[in-house]
């Protein structure tokens, strides 16, 4: 009786080079999961972290050793018994005496830089007026403003940068797409702040910048789902759940520009009448307030 025979090709491994991606994607992931339960429960103990995180005590150990090394955390300087029973617990807290991030908010009239320590908290800050918006020139004096800033601070270590505005902003490239206000359209953020300052460079829309804010040091801490609303001179939204900010293709979850709003009337950069921003941006609601005899000037 004649019998099929079905071979099997053996499975191949991935490639050396994917491991080593998904390896680091896997390591960055647990660092960033202990230094935020450091951050949010700090003085705490390394068992505790454990529990919090689902890592193994061992991982955890191991990684607060290089916090420590790198003088990211410290211990705190009174160990904590457990029931009285066996050696006392020692718990790490966030180390923010060294270290400062830079921040950059690129606004329509006027960019903001500022200093912080790992706890989100301001060192120093200046407000840099626009004098144009070629983004050359206005990246380049976001730069210089945070090397001032810097200069005043000379014995923090800088670990990077984060550059936040409104428009169309891909992330993952660092690069500003469209931002019909300041006239500008595939922007390299990144390269240009990068090559500037010598730092790392995030760059995020505004609106999931301050959703992560929020839910790092702000009232949406320990949020597992948060919703923001930004109007000003742009509008968008930003959403996060299951402790994540969504982002989209190319970084567009929360484009609410240029959705229509029923009955309106105001004209858009785009080219239809009605859009969200258009209706209820702060120009177009400051434009009909002056209409109304509401204030006296443009400011």
């Amino acid at each position: 009786m004649p019998r099929s025979l079905t071979l099997t090709p053996p499975r191949q491994a991935a490639p050396a080079a994917v491991r080593r991606a998904v390896d680091s994607d896997r390591r960055r992931t647990s660092a960033s999961v202990i230094l935020r339960s450091v951050l949010e429960h700090g003085p705490v103990a390394r068992s505790t972290i454990a529990r919090l995180t689902g890592l193994s005590p061992a991982s955890v150990t191991d990684y607060c050793a290089r916090f420590a090394e790198l003088g990211l955390i410290r211990e705190a300087s009174a160990p904590r018994r457990s029931n009285g029973v066996g050696r006392p617990h020692v718990p790490v807290d966030l180390d923010d005496s060294r270290f400062v991030v830079g921040g950059v908010h690129v606004a329509v009239p006027y960019t903001t830089v500022a200093l912080l320590d790992l706890r989100g908290r301001v060192v120093a800050e200046r407000r840099l007026d626009h004098e144009g918006t070629a983004p050359e020139r206005l990246l380049a004096n976001a730069a210089d403003g945070l090397d001032a800033l810097l200069a005043g601070h000379p014995a923090a270590t800088a670990l990077g940068v984060g550059v936040a505005t409104g428009g169309w902003v891909d992330r993952d490239s660092g690069t500003i797409v469209e931002h019909p206000l300041l006239g500008w359209r595939d922007v390299a953020v990144r390269e240009a702040v990068g090559a500037r300052t010598g730092l790392p460079v995030h760059v995020d829309g505004h609106a999931r910048a301050l959703v992560n804010a929020e839910r790092l040091f702000g009232r949406a801490r320990g949020s597992r789902s948060v919703l923001h609303l930004f109007v000003g001179n742009v509008v968008d939204a930003a959403f996060a759940t299951n402790d994540e900010v969504h982002h989209g293709p190319r970084s567009q979850a929360g484009a609410i520009a240029h959705l229509p709003l029923a009955g309106g009337t105001e004209r858009c950069a785009c080219g239809r009448t009605g859009c969200l921003q258009a209706e209820l941006s702060e120009r177009t609601l400051c434009a009909r307030a002056r209409a109304e005899g509401v204030g006296g000037t443009d400011d």
